[in-house]
């Protein structure tokens, strides 16, 4: 999120919104382009009257500036940050069914990592970790881009994507990385569970001893031609949405659980 001085702020219609939504524990106030009119705004007025949150209009280009992007539909909301976990509290929260999570390795674009938040949290994920350094921020960008996912999702950041790994492998998740030269092939091969989703930054990939340290890669299959590669956030939804699917299936699928059992 942006700091306009000292002050942290979203924007875009479904990020303030969702923001909204959750009350004056998350929006301290709300500015309204001048003469802004729409379904949006009156949403907008509603939630804020309802909740108590103060309410200013201001000039766009004065929007502009305090969001730091023209893309703000009109909505800016100044907000109390979003909490961002340790690794240790955000494994704490994980549901008992354990939803895969996804470990973004040095995704730089912030408009990559917001979709991939938004489709998380439409798809059902545990929540996303990502690195402190070589990684884009929680900027209003990514909050607009993930258009409400980021109020919903637990997120956590750490300094080390190779130990962060290790760690939720040690909590049970069996770390599967998305790489297009993955032994294992979507749809034709049955991942285990539960899955911790690495998925490297854009151009690069996975790094080297993030990879290393996956029980195993995983690769889409592409026709061929012109086209012979995806991006980040095309590929996250693709393989959250395989690996959520199945997990209702009949078959029997191995666990990271079942495997200490053996030992």
């Amino acid at each position: 999120m942006a700091k306009k001085k000292g002050r942290d702020v979203i924007c875009g219609v479904h990020a303030v919104l969702a923001a909204l939504e959750r009350g004056p524990g998350r929006v301290r106030r709300l500015f309204i382009a001048s003469g802004r009119k729409g379904r949006p705004a009156e949403m907008a007025r509603e939630l804020t009257e309802k909740a108590g949150i103060p309410v200013v209009e201001f000039a766009s280009t004065a929007l502009e500036e305090m969001a730091q992007t023209p893309q703000h539909q009109g909505l800016v909301a100044e907000v109390h940050p979003i909490p961002i976990l340790t690794l240790e509290a955000f494994l704490e929260a994980q549901p008992a069914g354990r939803p895969p999570i996804l470990l973004l390795d040095g995704i730089q674009d912030p408009r990559n990592l917001g979709a991939i938040l938004r489709t998380a949290a439409a798809l059902g994920a545990g929540g996303a970790v990502w690195p402190k350094d070589s990684a884009v921020d929680l900027t209003p960008s990514v909050v607009k881009a993930a258009a409400g996912g980021v109020e919903t999702l637990p997120l956590a950041r750490v300094t080390n994507m190779a130990r962060a790994v290790s760690a939720v492998k040690k909590a049970g998740y069996w770390a599967v990385a998305g790489d297009p030269e993955g032994e294992a092939v979507l749809g034709e091969t049955q991942l285990p569970w539960p899955t911790a989703l690495v998925l490297g930054g854009e151009g690069k990939g996975v790094r080297r001893l993030v990879r290393k340290n996956c029980d195993m890669g995983v690769r889409i299959p592409v026709s061929g031609g012109i086209v012979m590669s995806l991006n980040v956030s095309v590929a996250a939804g693709i393989l959250l949405h395989e690996i959520i699917s199945r997990a209702g299936g009949s078959k029997p699928r191995k666990t990271r659980d079942s495997e200490y059992a053996k030992a």
